[in-house]
């Protein structure tokens, strides 16, 4: 099954809650943990992560916590996926170093590579700050609501 992961989930959330923070100022981990309702030590592992990937700022203090690094217009999903799940890899064969057997004959091989490039593209042209809009200022979530209306 495909999944997104609790990680990538609750690291979203935080990304979009400190993107509508619009004074810019650093919110206290405990506020963020509380106001998400994600556990304060899940939070502080995934806040390490993304500053690791230099999308979150730390303040220190005891008026301290996280914020943006960079503007929500110029982080990607992409960035946030890959700073917390690491490399999209939709299956081991596309990423190995030696050459699989039954490479030759493999026709699912192109299948997952294709769509690999798919995720990977979506994701980078996806901004944190185009999550911030609501769907009716949205023409991508416009589309995909119409869809989802036309097949429902």
């Amino acid at each position: 099954m495909f999944k997104i992961s609790r990680r990538l989930d609750y690291g979203l959330q935080l990304m979009v809650t400190l993107a509508e923070n619009e004074n810019e100022k650093a919110i206290a981990t405990a506020t963020l943990a509380e106001r998400l309702q994600i556990p304060l030590p899940f939070l502080h592992q995934i806040g390490h992560s993304l500053m690791q990937a230099g999308l979150l700022k730390a303040t220190p203090g005891p008026k301290g916590g996280l914020r943006l690094n960079r503007p929500a217009e110029e982080i990607s999903i992409y960035d946030i996926t890959v700073a917390l799940e690491g490399t999209i890899l939709m299956n081991p064969c596309l990423d190995c170093a030696t050459p699989c057997v039954r490479q030759e004959e493999c026709t699912a091989k192109y299948m997952w590579a294709d769509l690999q490039d798919k995720i990977i593209l979506y994701l980078t042209g996806m901004k944190l700050g185009m999550l911030l809009n609501s769907p009716s200022e949205n023409p991508l979530f416009n589309r995909i609501i119409k869809e989802e209306t036309r097949a429902g």
